[in-house]
């Protein structure tokens, strides 16, 4: 587990760190309060991008409408998000198994 943060001075839990198919930013899922996000660091070249699952779906939905001056760039763009959409549902997914497992009433019901 590693955590960072922003220049806000708010914490995050990196969950994975991702590599940009252009090596132009730093892309990071992480989870905060209990919600997954896809954060993109930016480092002062751009604005930071933090999308949940539902905006990240909004996003790919946009890029996939949107008619781009390089169609190479803009396929790689889609399938990068796709990717890390996938990777954001298996760790929602993750998640909630780990609270199932974890249930801390569990030990209330043992009997001695």
């Amino acid at each position: 587990m590693r955590i960072i943060s922003n220049s806000s001075g708010d914490y995050f839990q990196v969950l994975e760190d991702l590599k940009c198919p252009f090596n132009e930013k730093k892309d990071h899922i992480i989870l905060k309060d209990g919600e997954i996000i896809y954060w993109q660091n930016a480092s002062n070249y751009y604005i930071d991008k933090k999308l949940n699952i539902e905006m990240m779906k909004e996003y790919i939905d946009e890029i996939d409408a949107t008619k781009w001056r390089s169609e190479t760039r803009r396929q790689k763009t889609l399938d990068f998000s796709r990717e890390t959409l996938s990777k954001m549902i298996a760790y929602k997914r993750e998640l909630k198994i780990d609270k199932v497992l974890r249930d801390e009433n569990e030990y209330q019901y043992w009997v001695c």
